[in-house]
């Protein structure tokens, strides 16, 4: 794999964490969040998992290796945004504050890195 290809596989992949994180999840699945095990933040670390595994389909990967990455996937995600959304209901940050950004920004920082250790077990066993 070139350097170039590397590069837009990860490209799609934050594509793809843009639409699942926003522009495509619902009031159901926000409010949900942070009830484990309930199916609205199932469905929401779901969306992520199966847009994963179709980036990674279309770009080439092993279809089994792909599947079991989106796996791994939609554990990461789901528990990130529990965490997340547990820490915000303890501490209800204000948006206008410091603290609220943090947290976000926090959240973001892990989903990110999680698809950068996506693109290092595709490189590792792809």
């Amino acid at each position: 794999m070139t350097p170039e290809f590397i590069l837009f596989v990860i490209l799609l992949l934050q594509v793809k964490h843009f639409f699942a994180d926003y522009a495509l999840q619902t009031v159901w699945m926000i409010r949900n969040k942070g009830n484990y095990g309930h199916p609205g933040g199932l469905a929401h670390a779901g969306l992520h998992g199966v847009f994963t595994f179709v980036v990674l389909i279309l770009t080439g990967f092993d279809p089994v290796l792909s599947a079991l990455v989106s796996v791994g996937e939609i554990v990461i995600h789901y528990h990130i945004d529990y965490a997340k959304d547990r820490i915000t209901r303890m501490r209800k940050p204000d948006p206008n504050r410091r603290e609220y950004w943090v947290f976000h920004g926090l959240d973001q920082f892990c989903h990110q890195a999680t698809l950068v250790g996506v693109v290092a077990v595709l490189l590792w066993f792809g």
